[in-house]
């Protein structure tokens, strides 16, 4: 019984709470966006999606206002 109670928490975690955060999107769609797959951002990058590839993210450069 436990099992299934598992299974649905990691359903309901599928379908609700990860696209609600994050997108996946494919390499080329992100450097078509200025953007990076990379597996970490720079301090100066933000993260913005999630790539295909296998454990990167894409970044995206930040732009401060100077004062």
């Amino acid at each position: 019984m436990k099992i299934y109670y598992y299974l649905l928490h990691f359903l309901c975690f599928v379908s609700f709470i990860l696209p609600a955060t994050c997108t996946l999107v494919d390499p080329e769609k992100c450097s078509k966006s200025f953007g990076f797959c990379r597996r970490r951002c720079f301090k100066t990058e933000k993260q913005i999606d999630i790539c295909f590839s296998p454990s990167k993210i894409c970044c995206f450069e930040r732009e401060f206002e100077d004062d």
